[in-house]
């Protein structure tokens, strides 16, 4: 792997954000942010992490702690999204936000940031959609799928961290069998802009 980080290090690229969340439901409006997990990527290097329990504020449903784990217990003292929101934005400056089904993650950090009175607007771009673009011969992309293409042990599968790790991951396997031109220039293209 160490080719590959020297092929990143020769140039200057934007800050990558891998990022996931696990929630209380399926829609920001309704549900809540339970979990962030992120890696800040600088030159090809993972330069900082960012792992925390986010208190909702409203309870985790059973089926969403059967899939993740992730209890009301757990959450009990774990700090609100207010409290987190600096550190997060400074996590976050300036990168380019990249997530599997990335409006969904996305939406749901935005609607956290508004209801605080911040608004929040960045760059983002979906491994969903790259995946597509990469390995059209494959019918799903759902994360799991990609996992399994891949044979990688996660060993939290639903935990925000573990899951932005592996998408990391796919993001270097990618560039191990197209290039880095090629996965820069997909990125690119997927990018959808902030306004």
């Amino acid at each position: 792997m160490s080719r590959y980080y020297r092929a990143m290090d020769s140039r200057n690229h934007r800050p990558l954000v891998f990022l996931d969340i696990e929630t209380t439901g399926a829609t920001a409006r309704n549900s809540r942010i339970t979990e962030i997990g992120a890696l800040r990527i600088e030159n090809g290097q993972i330069v900082k992490t960012f792992k925390q329990l986010i208190n909702p504020e409203q309870s985790v449903p059973p089926f969403i702690t059967r899939m993740t784990g992730i209890s009301d217990d757990m959450l009990w003292d774990a700090p609100h999204f207010r409290t987190i929101a600096d550190d997060l934005e400074l996590f976050l400056d300036g990168a380019l936000f990249i997530a599997h089904n990335v409006n969904f993650d996305y939406g749901f950090i935005q609607s956290e940031f508004a209801r605080i009175g911040q608004s929040f607007n960045m760059d983002k771009a979906c491994t969903v959609r790259l995946s597509r673009k990469l390995y059209p011969e494959h019918r799903s992309h759902r994360l799991d799928k990609v996992i399994e293409r891949m044979g990688v042990k996660i060993e939290n599968r639903h935990r925000a961290f573990d899951d932005a790790e592996v998408l990391w991951k796919f993001y270097l396997e990618s560039i191990e069998k197209h290039g880095h031109d090629v996965i820069n220039s997909h990125l690119a293209s997927l990018t959808q802009k902030s306004y």
